[in-house]
């Protein structure tokens, strides 16, 4: 038998996975209410949802992961669309303006 909390953890996957971070706000509600009701469950569906819970938290830290990746990967095009940041034999920092773009050039 199917428990509430472990739907409950299907759906936060599913949301997280296709990106819908509303749903996951709302879904968090749900599971908190939830939880609150677990002291009734048997040994079997404890250790279903402990699975569950963990394929979950799997999902979201590799979408956090995922989302590190795409702010540093931003950073980097933000710093060079800035300019080329070099450096002389004493370690003094030079930034070279970044050249303009294909249709601007003249």
């Amino acid at each position: 038998m199917k428990t509430d909390v472990e739907e409950t953890l299907r759906a936060v996957r599913s949301a997280t996975i296709a990106g819908d971070y509303t749903q996951l706000s709302n879904l968090l509600h749900i599971l908190e209410k939830n939880e609150a009701m677990l002291g009734a469950e048997d040994l079997e569906c404890l250790k279903r949802i402990k699975v569950e819970a963990g394929r979950t938290a799997d999902c979201l830290d590799a979408a956090l992961s995922g989302v590190g990746a795409a702010r540093r990967r931003m950073a980097d095009i933000l710093s060079a669309a800035q300019g080329l940041t070099t450096y002389d034999r004493i370690g003094g920092k030079a930034t070279l303006p970044a050249s303009p773009s294909p249709g601007r050039r003249v």
